[in-house]
């Protein structure tokens, strides 16, 4: 070790206002004089300092056997108090909870013993073998997958067993809904958090010696007025401090980062080690175990409707919510468009009951409903306003006057102030005196409807023109926009007429044309549905930093529109034209259909598996791919031609499978799923029964109860790529003759 590094590394642990630390070399032994806590400490380093210390206070003298103790010991960074502290403030919210489960990049599935694999994660989070090098690992997957909790795990596991194992412990620094300013911040909350003696400064040092391991999560939410430019530097940065024996772990959504794309940014020298952990949803029947400790084994069995391959429900933040057995039997009988509409609407119905009587006396049911509705939409805005995913307590009071429908008298109010704290869609901070919501998709709910209420009315909130919106919040956005259109299409209608001429019409210079043309792409395809053969519209000039399209689109176009990443995954695009567009990222599976006119993306991040991508740059393959997606006519020319009543059924097909409802109805009056009333629609109802690929159900808490259905497996069917799926094309098209 030579004298300078070991300088620049003592002075971060030095006391403030005294003379920075001294390094001379005596023979083999580097002597440090330094002020540490109050005293003034002398090391010796022997061997150049890849031998023993020893540390002198005082009369007080100490041995460690290398540098590495050192800085682990008590004087510095103290990691058994970490150790103890970290362990203690886990434990609770680790209590009863469903483990989240992965894979790894070279597809190495998770152990059935254990939902999350911590020993095989843990092996591959070792320290790297090399001097000089690092370790990056990739925790990716959607919203409500687990991410969060899967780091929580390794923490605690490492803490737990910090005295017999002396794993490196983790530093779980969250971006809180914060734009990234600089990492450092981020770094001294969490420490603070903790009520650690470490400072900021100092973990690099310990992350460096394989001491500390550092994760960064929701890493794509991190992002300025300017991108992601900023994050990605302070992280490249971030990298070179931590080389050594360093370990990074970085955590954030599957569509947005991509170990390809990782790699490219951090620029990894031969000798580090960069990899990737996916997680996957549980399986039904996991879910259903799970369940069943909850509540009685037949109950569970009138929720297994609920666990989908592809259903919200089987995410760990809403399996928790069915663990409460009212909730899941609500659900059940909820013929809603998905599920987290449906839970919203349980929950408020549920939280309108707890105000007492004073409060029933002057408002209604549906008036504390709409109450506990509107002060969470206030709630969520104030957060997104404020870059933040937190608020402080005394805010909530006065937020209540504003979210009610009606005045209330003085007692009324009073009760209503006590208990804005304490509504069950929020939850305390590790910040004393704030509070947080629940869940961020909770967060994404409220925010949606804000600014759908916020847009409708002509209004351009202070998020909107601020923030970068993350995939998250969109894909949330679209299912609200969904079940607005299914209770009120009159309001959707509206939101699209203010945002279209907002955009057209806006001239700041921030934030909020990307924002609002974000929506409007998101949500063309509710529109066409709400809308049927009215739906065509010209959108143009925009420029959108990333937005999802899901469902069926009607005849629409798109003129000089840049899209950075655009979410098309099972979206029929066969209608819409583009001209003279760019799209740099295009997310897609085998149930995406373009149209002739899509234009080839810079790179196409094909999903293979159940949040598994295959990044695709090359511009030949990149045509391939969408030609045989319905961008080529040639290509559809040569499909065996079946007629046009084969093609009339298998439209209604796709159309059934890009639904937005879970459960179909048999027979409806609403305009979403009118594809229910055409001729043909029986006949595919029977093929899809005959194969499998059906559910029924009758729905109805009261009266008289309906028919309705639910498609298994539509991605598949979309995709066509198993041997279930093959044989139902082949059987439909043969009931086409």
């Amino acid at each position: 070790m030579n004298t300078e590094p070991l300088r620049d590394e003592m002075a971060v642990f030095a006391d403030l206002g005294t003379p920075p630390p001294r390094v001379e070399l005596e023979g083999r032994v580097l002597k440090v004089r330094m002020y540490r806590n109050g005293d003034e400490v002398s090391l010796d380093l022997h061997d150049f300092g890849n031998g023993e210390v020893v540390e002198r206070c005082g009369r007080a003298l100490r041995k460690h056997v290398s540098y590495v103790a050192l800085l682990a010991s008590e004087r510095f960074g103290n990691l058994r108090q970490w150790a103890s502290t970290q362990s203690t403030s886990l434990e609770k919210s680790l209590t009863d909870i469903l483990p989240p489960s992965g894979i790894t990049i070279e597809g190495v599935r998770a152990s059935d013993n254990c939902a999350f694999d911590i020993a095989r994660l843990d092996e591959l989070l070792a320290p790297p073998p090399r001097e000089a090098s690092i370790r990056v690992m990739l925790i990716d997957g959607p919203a409500g997958i687990g991410k969060t909790k899967a780091i929580e795990m390794i923490a605690y596991a490492r803490a737990c067993d910090y005295t017999t194992h002396r794993r490196s412990l983790v530093l779980h620094v969250q971006s809180r809904g914060r734009i990234l300013s600089f990492l450092q911040d981020l770094m001294a909350f969490s420490l603070q958090r903790l009520r650690l003696s470490v400072m900021f400064d100092q973990i690099p040092v310990l992350v460096r010696h394989g001491l500390v391991t550092l994760a960064i999560d929701g890493f794509d939410e991190l992002g300025d007025p300017n991108g992601y430019d900023n994050a990605w530097i302070q992280i490249k940065n971030v990298n070179e401090q931590l080389r050594g024996r360093g370990t990074l772990i970085l955590a954030g959504r599957e569509t947005f980062i991509g170990l390809r794309t990782l790699k490219k940014r951090l620029e990894p020298r031969k000798s580090d080690i960069v990899d990737a952990f996916t997680l996957q949803p549980t399986s039904a029947d996991k879910a259903s175990r799970w369940l069943c400790k909850k509540w009685a084994s037949d109950d569970v069995h009138s929720t297994r409707d609920l666990l989908d391959s592809e259903s919200y429900a089987l995410r760990p933040f809403f399996l928790a919510q069915l663990a409460d057995r009212k909730v899941a039997q609500t659900l059940v009988k909820s013929r809603g468009t998905n599920l987290i509409p449906i839970l919203v609407d349980v929950m408020l119905q549920r939280e309108g009951g707890k105000f007492g009587d004073m409060v029933e006396a002057v408002l209604s049911n549906d008036e504390r409903r709409e109450y506990v509705h509107r002060f969470l939409c206030e709630v969520a805005r104030c957060m997104a306003d404020d870059e933040t995913d937190i608020i402080d307590e005394s805010e909530l009071i006065w937020l209540v006057e504003l979210a009610l429908p009606k005045e209330v008298g003085p007692d009324a109010l009073a009760l209503l102030k006590n208990r804005a704290g304490v509504i069950t869609f929020l939850a305390n901070d590790d910040l004393p005196g704030y509070r947080k919501f629940a869940h961020s998709q909770l967060l994404n709910y409220f925010l949606s409807m804000a600014a759908i209420d916020a847009l409708g009315n002509n209004e351009v909130p202070k998020f909107v023109r601020r923030n970068v919106l993350s995939a998250d919040f969109l894909a949330v956005f679209v299912d609200v926009f969904q079940h607005v259109a299914h209770v009120d299409p009159g309001r959707c209608e509206q939101f699209f007429d203010r945002a279209i001429d907002l955009v057209r019409n806006y001239l700041s210079i921030d934030r909020g044309a990307r924002n609002i043309g974000a929506w409007l792409l998101a949500a063309l395809s509710t529109r066409a549905d709400i809308a049927g053969d009215s739906a065509a519209l010209e959108i143009s000039h925009l420029e959108v930093d990333e937005t999802i399209i899901k469902g069926t689109l009607r005849q629409s176009k798109l003129r000089h529109v840049t899209v950075n990443q655009l979410d098309i995954r099972a979206a029929d695009l066969r209608e819409l034209t583009f001209e003279n567009c760019t799209v740099n990222t295009a997310l897609v599976d085998g149930g995406t259909r373009v149209s002739a006119s899509f234009p080839p993306p810079t790179r196409l991040r094909l999903q293979t598996g159940v949040n598994v991508y295959d990044d695709v740059w090359d511009r030949a393959a990149i045509d391939a791919w969408l030609d045989g997606q319905g961008r080529s006519k040639q290509v559809i020319e040569q499909a065996p031609d079946h007629g046009p009543r084969h093609g009339q059924m298998l439209w209604l097909l796709e159309r059934a499978c890009r639904s937005s409802s879970f459960w179909i109805p048999q027979d409806t009056d609403t305009r979403v799923d009118r594809f229910v009333k055409d001729p043909l629609w029986p006949e595919v109802r029977k093929l899809l029964d005959e194969h499998g690929f059906l559910k029924k159900k009758k729905i109805g808490a009261s009266g008289t109860r309906s028919d309705f259905v639910h498609i298994r497996d539509a991605g598949r069917i979309l995709a066509n790529d198993t041997e279930e799926a093959r044989q139902f094309h082949k059987a439909l098209a043969k009931a086409a003759k």
